[in-house]
Order: C-alpha cells, then sequence, then structure tokens
C-alpha cells in the first residue's frame, strides 16, 4: 500500500533511506518519546526536508542560522538549540514544510485550558507521544509528526491557560510549561519562522498487539484485558486529538497516584463514551 505522502517524494521530500544511521537514529528518538505506546507503534517510513528544492527554503534555513548566531550572542553564547516534535494532518505538515507555519491553518485551534501561551505549541523530543496525539491519521490509518530544530534561547516558565503571545522581557526567546522538566515549548508568533526549522516528517502507525490488565473491569468484572496503549490506538481514529491529548493527560494524573483508578476510568468513559469503550474493550 502506498502512502499518500509518497507522492511528495523528490517534489520537496526525500525518503530517509531505511537501516541507515539517520533513519535508525530518528526512528529510535520518535519510538522513545512515545513512552508506553511506543510497543503499540510502528514507525512506516522517515522523509527529509529538501533544501535543494526552492531557493524559499533555502532561505529560510539561512534566516535560522543568522537567528541562531543572534540569539547566541544575546544569550552570552548559547542559543539553545534543541528539537521538537509538531503532530497535525499530513496536509499542515507539507504546507509547513514547504511555506511555513504561517501557512498552517491549526496551530492555534487548542485547548484554550491546555495552552501555555499564545504561539506554535512544540513538544520536546524525549516526548513524541504528546505530538502523537495531535495527529489525524488518513484513510489508510498512517499519521505523521514533524521534528524540528529550534532555537529555544532563554526560556521562561508560562502557566497552562495563559493568554501570553510575546517574551515577557527581552532576556526570554521562549516559552515552556515546566522550567526543570520541559515537555511543552511555546515559540511565540513573531519568531514562527525564524526560530522553527523543519526537517523531517515521520509517518507512522498504530497497531493493537499488546495485552495486559490496564483496563481490566473498566466496563464490568468480565471486561477482557485491554491496554491502554491499545485504547488510545483504538479509540484514536473516532476522537478528536484534544480528546486523545485529555486522555494522555488524565492516565499520567492517575498514574502519578493523583486520583484513584476508579476516578480515571470514569474519565476514561466521560471522554470515550460507553458505546465506543464497550467497542474497543471487545473486539479483539
Amino acid at each position: 500500500m502506498q502512502q499518500p505522502i509518497e507522492n511528495s517524494v523528490g517534489k520537496g521530500l526525500m525518503k530517509v533511506e531505511e537501516e541507515s544511521e539517520e533513519y535508525e537514529s530518528i526512528k529510535n528518538v520518535f519510538l522513545k518519546g512515545m513512552g508506553f505506546v511506543g510497543h503499540a507503534t510502528d514507525a512506516m517510513a522517515i522523509y527529509k526536508n529538501m533544501l535543494s528544492f526552492s531557493v524559499a527554503r533555502q532561505a529560510r534555513w539561512v534566516s535560522f542560522k543568522i537567528f541562531s548566531k543572534a540569539v547566541a550572542i544575546k544569550s552570552g553564547g548559547d542559543a539553545n538549540i534543541g528539537y521538537a516534535w509538531y503532530g497535525s494532518s499530513l496536509d499542515d505538515l507539507l504546507e509547513i514544510v514547504s511555506g511555513g507555519f504561517h501557512g498552517c491553518k491549526k496551530h492555534d485551534d487548542n485547548d484554550d485550558d491546555e495552552c501555555h501561551g499564545i504561539g506554535i505549541p512544540l513538544f520536546a523530543a524525549n516526548f513524541s507521544l504528546d505530538s502523537a496525539m495531535c495527529t489525524v491519521a488518513d484513510e489508510h490509518g498512517f499519521r505523521h509528526v514533524l521534528l524540528c530544530k529550534v532555537i529555544l534561547g532563554k526560556v521562561e516558565a508560562v502557566h497552562a491557560g495563559s493568554k501570553q503571545s510575546q517574551p515577557s522581557s527581552k532576556q526570554y526567546d521562549t516559552g515552556v510549561d515546566d522550567i526543570s522538566a520541559p515537555r511543552r515549548h511555546t515559540i511565540w508568533t513573531a519568531y514562527l519562522n525564524t526560530h522553527i526549522h523543519p526537517n523531517y516528517i515521520i509517518c507512522f502507525k498504530y497497531n493493537n498487539y499488546i495485552k495486559d490488565p490496564e483496563m481490566h473491569g473498566a466496563l464490568k468484572p468480565q471486561s477482557p484485558y485491554v491496554s491502554f496503549p491499545n485504547l488510545l490506538a483504538r479509540v484514536s481514529n473516532h476522537l478528536k486529538p484534544a480528546q486523545m491529548s485529555m486522555l494522555l493527560k488524565d492516565y499520567r494524573i492517575y498514574k502519578e497516584q493523583k486520583i484513584s483508578r476508579e476516578q480515571w476510568v470514569n474519565k476514561v468513559r466521560l471522554i470515550v463514551g460507553d458505546e465506543l469503550l464497550r467497542l474497543v474493550v471487545t473486539t479483539q
């Protein structure tokens, strides 16, 4: 089965050769960042942004390097450059790779209570799972995330639900949810195409092979075993990205023992709905 993204190969994207060092490195970072869902995830292919495809792409890369140097000078020699993930539909990601984030129509459609400021939300390299929750499956079940190179500079903490849209002072460059353990970065609107450079698109798909008692008894004592990774995979085509993100958030709260198992199951039922939950729990 040919993946839809294959139509872009040679037209701005280059397929990274499987088993190459580049491919294995990116694949491993992606799957490791998928955490407990990693074993229920298949990385199908990786595609690289072809800078040589257009003058505009080359110009954006040159701009990124210029701003990297500028931020480094301002920050005492370190621009704090890293990698981060962005998840959306394939069409959105192709538009971003082609024309930059200003061409993305959905980057501001976030839950206000979950946003850490107004800007582009990117997830730290070791949290690809969070970006995966924002993806949209195509007709074949393929999903896509974008791995970006990012100028983080000096970061400042921005609380959830904040309406902040720019650095609070000249000393800061980007926002983050937690200074000590960053999961979510916020790149301010003014820096969308100077501080973010799209490098790779990773195509992946969920599988349903893991079995463990995580959700056992969610509906009734006789319910079959189904792991939470399986639950995410099975409901992913039926829920909106915001609902998927909420499922993940509630699961983490439960694993941190901040809520009881009964409270967590009730939250799952509220988000997924009993009809869909019954279907995915009982379907083998």
